[in-house]
């Protein structure tokens, strides 16, 4: 996929090695949402604060979930990652993830590892939109016109967490949710699939975007890094619901797109 031009807004990292204040709430930055889109941490650090809780974020040690290592078969590489991950966010309080693909890989590290320990941490693992779905009536009031938003589920959302209806529950107050014409189907992005199998993923991507085409809607939101590259390398204006969300709350300044 081409490089996208880095931005890096400031976020607050917590003391590393220390555990997270009572009452508040971890975000995973990862690594390819860190790189390429942190924007999207600073949108929905500002939702989950919205809300009420304090957000922190973890150490260097979670900088990588592992779940393309897992994608290719290198499950002791993602069981050290794991291990990371696990230490850099210590204690009870439940951990947001705003990457569909990140999430999953979190919430089946007790499967990957093995260990009573893993299992508690799983249960921790909310993405964000499943958290912010119960705390919507807290977040501010929408004002302004209401835009055309096509809702796009990537495959770890929808088909592996199960908590895609979490995004229309957030976007709703916000804007008018377009439902799209092949919901559930595969954008072709795939984590690397679409790098290493290009002939076979850019069919896929075309008959996603032309469900797209047919929704109308001027936007489309894409929970998943993958997904939202891989559609927006045709031209769609692809973004992260909570971007949108967060802009419409008056929390973040508009991206100007």
């Amino acid at each position: 996929l081409p490089r996208l031009p880095l931005r890096r807004p400031e976020l607050r990292p917590s003391p590393a090695g220390r555990e997270a204040p009572a009452g508040t709430v971890w975000l995973f930055t990862g690594c390819v949402m860190d790189a390429w889109q942190r924007d999207v941490h600073v949108a929905a650090a500002a939702l989950v604060e919205a809300a009420g809780a304090n957000v922190v974020l973890p150490g260097r040690g979670a900088a990588c979930c592992g779940a393309l290592h897992t994608h290719a078969g290198l499950a002791p590489e993602a069981r050290d990652l794991a291990a990371r991950v696990m230490a850099a966010m210590p204690g009870d309080d439940p951990i947001v993830v705003d990457s569909a693909g990140c999430g999953a890989a979190l919430k089946d590290y007790g499967h990957l590892l093995g260990t009573d320990e893993a299992v508690a941490f799983a249960a921790r693992v909310r993405d964000v939109h499943e958290w912010l779905a119960g705390h919507v009536d807290d977040l501010p009031t929408p004002s302004g016109e209401r835009p055309s938003v096509a809702v796009q589920d990537p495959c770890h959302l929808r088909h592996v967490q199960g908590v895609h209806d979490s995004v229309r529950t957030v976007l709703a107050p916000y804007c008018d949710v377009v439902e799209l014409d092949d919901a559930g189907l595969c954008c072709g992005a795939g984590g690397v699939y679409s790098v290493l199998r290009p002939e076979l993923a850019t069919p896929i991507r075309d008959r996603k975007a032309a469900a797209i085409g047919r929704a109308g809607a001027p936007v489309v939101a894409s929970a998943n890094p993958g997904c939202a590259m891989w559609l927006g390398s045709t031209g769609l204006d692809v973004r992260h619901p909570v971007e949108i969300v967060a802009e419409a709350a008056g929390l973040v300044a508009p991206s100007g797109r």
